[in-house]
């Protein structure tokens, strides 16, 4: 695994801190029902609607979003989302939770003829991981950084939760976000091949992709023993002279 490193590295970092002090993050209450379920029909919905368009083709998906987080539990759980602010007003949002909820949630369920093709997707997953399930921008707030303070967010919460990667699934042929993660630090870990539908707007399969987190505790282990090391480096050349 590599991240991103040198002055590449450290740019990002820096644009990302800026951007976390100018759009505020905050944990999605029950009353942002409505502007996550929009969000998170930006980024997922065109996938959603190909499930419902199965089942029943009069089903929105934007309202389906809605039922989804308004529940108090499941993966789409306004509780397993970020917000980000601008001026009281919310223009971004990451949906993040520990990737075993993936399984737990489908272990049972009886797949319709579309969630088994898009199957070998979700076979991508790493149950040991905190999965990043979607980020998504309001149009008039792209590229100001909004997406990567809402990143940003979710690798400190798996560090604080002791994850040891971040997750996500991308499509292929999404060549902008793919990108952006790259950028990031994350990489290109496994493929699924999905076979090709007519209402599946999406071709090339789909990716999983990671980024390797320390935890918060490993971290002060690892800070800890490089200023042990230091100072018995200092005490070496103190003695020498």
């Amino acid at each position: 695994m590599t991240g991103v490193g040198g002055s590449g590295g450290t740019r990002i970092a820096t644009e990302k801190a800026f951007a976390k002090r100018r759009f505020p993050i905050r944990r999605a209450n029950i009353g942002d029902i409505r502007q996550i379920a929009k969000l998170a029909n930006m980024a997922g919905g065109d996938t959603l609607s190909f499930i419902l368009r199965g089942i029943d083709p009069s089903v929105r998906a934007v309202r389906t979003y809605r039922e989804m987080v308004a529940a108090p539990t499941g993966v789409y759980s306004y509780r397993n989302c970020l917000v980000a602010v601008s001026r009281g007003v919310i223009v971004g949002l990451a949906n993040a939770f520990p990737a075993q909820l993936i399984e737990s949630e489908t272990a049972d369920a009886a797949l319709t003829a579309r969630e088994e093709l898009l199957r070998p997707r979700t076979e991508l997953n790493d149950p040991t991981s905190f999965l990043l399930n979607n980020i998504a921008v309001v149009r008039s707030h792209h590229r100001l950084g909004v997406g990567a303070a809402l990143l940003a967010a979710v690798v400190d919460e798996a560090k604080q939760r002791s994850f040891p990667s971040v997750t996500l699934h991308v499509w292929a042929d999404n060549a902008e976000a793919i990108s952006f993660y790259l950028a990031a630090g994350f990489t290109k870990v496994r493929h699924a091949e999905i076979p090709s539908h007519p209402d599946l707007p999406h071709t090339g399969g789909s990716l999983l992709m990671m980024l390797p987190v320390v935890s918060e505790r490993d971290e002060s282990v690892r800070q800890r023993l490089a200023t042990e090391s230091q100072e018995s480096a200092d005490e070496r050349a103190s003695t020498s002279a």
